[in-house]
């Protein structure tokens, strides 16, 4: 008997299932499940993206402004308009940010068209979705109605031509988001996107290959962040893992931007 056919008769012994947790682990921690920007490669990213002098940022998706902030402080010349749709969370944006002018914040949500949704409330204020997640250890607390606005449509609005750095942390709408600013896509008036994909896709059922696929159709191409680069790499089924967090897309013939954020520091 072959020692593979050994190893597939015994996987389920207490030996195996200690490995296979283990092996699990693992891929967790290599593909970078980790949503703390300060080391899971977010702020190596900003930094980077300094030495290209951004002046424009939309960080949609921007809760109390943490995010934003951040930008700030390694971007001080970039604009950056910051969409929070819930009214509570909206005042805290507002709050913590009024003291820095080139953050503007922007009660509203992105999506595919102009319109209203209801958003659910979950305990802590990271979980706002239009989306009732599954799997979550705790339920929603409440849903109101929020106003929903396309980028285009903003873009138009706001005299924007440009944008640097596209940031979507939208609890699962980052596909209908993108969808609005097709029309940027279109134009390459867009240099950079960051989204995110996990677990939250297992209920919105937007896979990453859906992403590869957006994308591709625009001249963009996908990288997932690491800690010290990104790693632009072909669809493979294995990368449907729901692991996340954090993915780019940029113009695939943007080879200064390309080189810069693949460089590892």
């Amino acid at each position: 008997m072959s020692i593979k056919r050994i190893f597939k008769k015994n996987t389920h012994n207490r030996f195996f299932r200690a490995l296979g947790d283990f092996g699990i682990a693992m891929n967790r921690f290599y593909e970078n499940r980790n949503h703390d920007i300060y080391s899971n490669g977010e702020l190596t990213l900003l930094r980077k993206l300094t030495k290209l002098s951004p002046t424009l940022v939309i960080d949609g998706g921007a809760n109390i402004g943490k995010y934003s902030l951040m930008v700030n402080s390694i971007c001080p010349d970039a604009i950056i308009y910051a969409f929070e749709p819930v009214e509570e969370t909206f005042k805290m944006l507002k709050e913590n940010t009024k003291d820095t002018v080139p953050i503007k914040p922007v009660m509203k949500g992105l999506f595919s068209s102009d319109t209203k949704k209801e958003i659910n409330i979950f305990p802590s204020h990271t979980h706002s979705s239009i989306y009732d997640i599954k799997g979550l250890p705790y339920n929603r607390k409440a849903s109101v109605s929020i106003d929903m606005a396309t980028g285009d449509g903003f873009m138009k609005e706001n005299n924007i031509d440009y944008i640097d750095l596209l940031k979507l942390d939208l609890e699962g709408a980052e596909y209908e988001a993108l969808k609005g600013f097709s029309r940027a896509f279109e134009k390459k008036q867009i240099r950079m996107v960051q989204f995110e994909y996990g677990y939250i896709n297992i209920t919105t059922r937007k896979l990453l290959l859906d992403f590869y696929e957006f994308f591709e159709q625009y001249g963009y191409i996908i990288g997932k962040v690491f800690p010290k680069t990104v790693k632009f790499r072909h669809y493979k089924f294995k990368y449907e893992d729901f692991i996340g967090p954090n993915f780019v897309a940029i113009q695939k013939d943007d080879l200064i931007l390309k080189n810069l954020i693949e460089k590892t520091v």
